[in-house]
């Protein structure tokens, strides 16, 4: 039964229809990066929960947080609301009360293409973001959560 089922992934892959399960599974590792000028190397998952959530509004050296996050859909921001153990809605409206509280002065900005978001992370020295492993590029450092690189048996954001 399972060489079958190996084949069968394996002729549709050939057929072009769809990735194999390894493949898919190696494009939806989620790292955690910062500009690569930022010092921090390290975070604690509950670190990375009050960075994201807007509890943490500076980096150890003085720098200004600045939260970029992808659009609703995409692999990365279900990786964000499983973090903040969030629905869709319920950060929608976490970010609308933090904002007329004067918690905050805005939401993390939503990026719509990785492409953007490359852009943003190496521009802003206090950028924060959960990228696609494979997407990560000069200018952006991966931080460890946890002490564990994505792709490390104990990375929590797999």
């Amino acid at each position: 039964m399972q060489i079958r089922l190996i084949g069968a992934w394996a002729a549709i892959s050939l057929a072009g229809l769809v990735a194999s399960p390894w493949a898919v599974a190696q494009a939806t590792v989620v790292a955690v990066v910062v500009n690569e000028k930022n010092p921090v190397n390290n975070v604690t998952t509950s670190e990375l929960r009050k960075l994201f959530a807007g509890e943490r509004h500076f980096w150890a050296n003085g720098i200004t947080v600045r939260l970029f996050v992808r659009a609703p859909g995409a692999k990365e921001r279900t990786v964000l609301l499983k973090l903040l153990n969030m629905s869709e809605s319920e950060y929608k409206q976490y970010w609308i009360a933090q904002v007329f509280r004067g918690d905050a002065q805005a939401q993390p900005v939503a990026l719509f293409s990785n492409g953007m978001q490359k852009e943003a992370i190496t521009v802003f020295p206090g950028a924060l973001a959960l990228v696609n492993a494979q997407d990560v590029r000069a200018g952006m450092k991966i931080v460890r959560v946890d002490g564990h690189l994505p792709q490390e048996a104990g990375y929590p954001l797999n």
